[in-house]
């Protein structure tokens, strides 16, 4: 499933669109810690996660997410939203939970 076609389904709401959205998405994948995520993170994973600040973009942009998925209402702050267009990076975002935001996708790409 690519990126486009988890925002065509409106799942999640967009905060920012990145320029490579037939970008597949692998496997969603969850960490709120910056460090772990570093090295847990697979190059086009979808991250959920409750941190909405510029080391999020940073940690996604090192680890090649395909997107990150901002949870329980989260936003990004005015700086890491700046930081997600300037690097490009998909960052979409819920008011659910992680965990069931993360099954949300993970049942939608087992049905595509």
């Amino acid at each position: 499933m690519t990126v486009k076609q988890i925002i065509d389904k409106n799942i999640f709401t967009a905060i920012n669109i990145g320029p490579d959205t037939e970008r597949m998405i692998s496997k969603p994948f969850s960490c709120d810690l910056l460090s772990m995520a570093t090295v847990k993170a697979s190059s086009g994973c979808a991250w959920f996660t409750v941190i909405g600040n510029v080391n999020t973009i940073a940690v996604a942009v090192h680890c090649e997410c395909s997107c990150i998925v901002l949870c329980e209402g989260v936003k990004l702050d005015d700086y890491a939203y700046k930081k997600a267009v300037e690097h490009g990076v998909t960052v979409l975002c819920t008011d659910m939970p992680v965990f069931e935001a993360a099954l949300k996708l993970s049942t939608a790409i087992d049905a595509n």
